[in-house]
This record gives structure tokens, C-alpha cells and sequence, in this order.
């Protein structure tokens, strides 16, 4: 995955958190982020983590949950060039435009949708911020993974919604833009999955040990859900923080 100003490509990803102060603190202390809040009022208490200093490159964006009871959650967003014409694609085959789209001041708009299996991820307008200004570095995002019990669906469904490259190999499926690879897809009607997880997206960060940082992971207080692997990619570990939220961290393979 690269930087890419490409219509479709990944371009952010938000953490909504029921307790960002918490998550601040995590995140910080596990990837060595660091935090910049918004001066401005109307954003509802969003702010961005950013590499090493509070003015650095901007890897993501957090910010409280919507409602009560909400759970917290990783979501990423699809950058697009004109958004009101992708959300009627969204809703025209069969996904759900759960908010938006909606302004962001001097930033941009964003929509937040569903796939038809239930997958939540954001689209992006830019206009004064264009999205991520680093990945693939240690503590960055450098992949971006769609779970889903519809593997067809979703591969008919992102094709004509945002118009995405897939090349299936096994059970797996390579998502590109441009023929630039950025995710993959996991088919869970396999019977490999508990039944009552949802489909969803999974956000990786790069990470040069991956044992170490699962390991940091547990005296933080956070979760490891799979324990630290070796695949072909590379190696890796999925994590869930304090509140909840689910992440993957990655060492890929030369």
C-alpha cells in the first residue's frame, strides 16, 4: 500500500472510542504515537495521532463514539472524488449510507456506509486535507482487510462502488487500485469463524516485532485475539485495545 491520491484508494482511518483519553494513552504507548486535538469546536472532540511528535506525519484520526453503548471500533476510509455520486452507488447496489455526506470545515466531506454484509467504511472528499502522510513505516497502516460471509457480494459490490481491482487466489482476494495492491479480502462462510462475528474491516500497522508488540499489548491492558503468527505475507498478530477495538499489527515478509 502506498500514499495515493487515486479515487478509491484507502486514504484514513478513525478510531471511535467510548474513552479517547484511555486510548490516547494506549496508542501511545504501544506504537509511540502521539496526539494533536482539534481547536475547533464544531469537530465533537476529534483528534489525530501522529509519528513521534504531536506535528508530525499524520497516521490516523480519533475521536469519541456517536452514541451510548456504541462499541469501539477502527474504521477505514475510501478517498473519493465525488461523493455524493458514490454514496447513490452504495445505496444503488444494496449497501447502506448510515450518515452523511456531511462537510468537514476547510478539510473536506465524508460519508460513513455499510456494505450488504454489514462491513462499515468511510468515504473521503478531500478539499483542504487529502488524508494519511505516512504508511507502510513501523507504526503506520500498511493494509486493509475486508472479513465478510458474502465473499462474492463484496467482490461484486466494491467493483461497482468504487471500482476496485480484486485477483482471487484460494480463499483470499487481493484488493488494488490502479493495480496498486492495498488490502485483501477473507471469506468467513468458511466455517473458520464463530458464527456471531460480524463482517468487518480489519486495519493492519506495521510493526518490526510484531511478538513484542502483542506482548506490550497485554501490559497495557489491551487484548491479543491472535496470537503472533507466521504466514506468507509475513508475520503477524490481531489486537484489540482496552475499550474493545480490534487492530492487526504486521511484519511483512522481504
Amino acid at each position: 500500500m502506498k500514499i495515493s491520491k487515486s479515487p478509491s484508494a484507502p486514504c484514513w482511518a478513525d478510531l471511535s472510542t467510548p474513552d479517547p483519553e484511555a486510548a490516547r494513552y494506549f496508542y501511545e504507548a504501544l506504537f509511540g504515537w502521539r496526539t494533536r486535538s482539534s481547536d475547533d469546536p464544531t469537530v465533537g472532540g476529534h483528534g489525530t495521532f501522529a509519528l513521534d511528535s504531536p506535528d508530525g506525519p499524520k497516521v490516523a484520526g480519533v475521536g469519541p463514539v456517536l452514541r451510548p453503548g456504541q462499541p469501539a471500533a477502527w474504521l477505514p476510509y475510501f478517498q473519493s472524488g465525488g461523493i455524493d455520486a458514490v454514496t447513490a452507488r452504495v445505496s444503488g447496489n444494496g449497501g447502506r449510507v448510515v450518515s452523511g455526506p456531511i462537510g468537514v470545515p476547510a478539510e473536506g466531506r465524508l460519508a460513513v456506509c455499510q456494505d450488504p454484509a454489514g462491513a462499515a467504511f468511510g468515504l473521503w472528499e478531500p478539499q483542504g486535507r487529502a488524508g494519511f502522510e505516512v504508511v507502510n513505516v513501523p507504526s503506520s497502516f500498511c493494509w486493509f482487510e475486508l472479513l465478510t460471509r458474502d465473499g462474492a457480494g463484496a467482490v461484486d459490490f466494491y467493483q461497482s462502488v468504487l471500482g476496485w481491482g480484486a485477483r482471487r487466489d484460494g480463499g483470499h482476494t487481493e484488493w488494488s487500485v490502479a493495480d496498486e495492491p492495498f488490502g485483501s479480502m477473507v471469506d468467513m462462510s468458511t466455517g473458520q469463524f464463530p458464527p456471531e462475528v460480524p463482517s468487518y474491516w480489519n486495519l493492519y500497522v506495521a510493526v518490526d516485532d510484531p511478538d513484542a508488540v502483542a506482548e506490550r499489548c497485554t501490559e497495557l491492558s489491551g487484548r491479543v485475539l491472535v496470537a503472533p503468527t507466521t504466514i506468507e505475507p509475513g508475520r503477524f498478530a490481531m489486537l484489540a485495545d482496552p475499550q474493545g477495538a480490534a487492530f492487526s499489527v504486521m511484519r511483512f515478509a522481504a
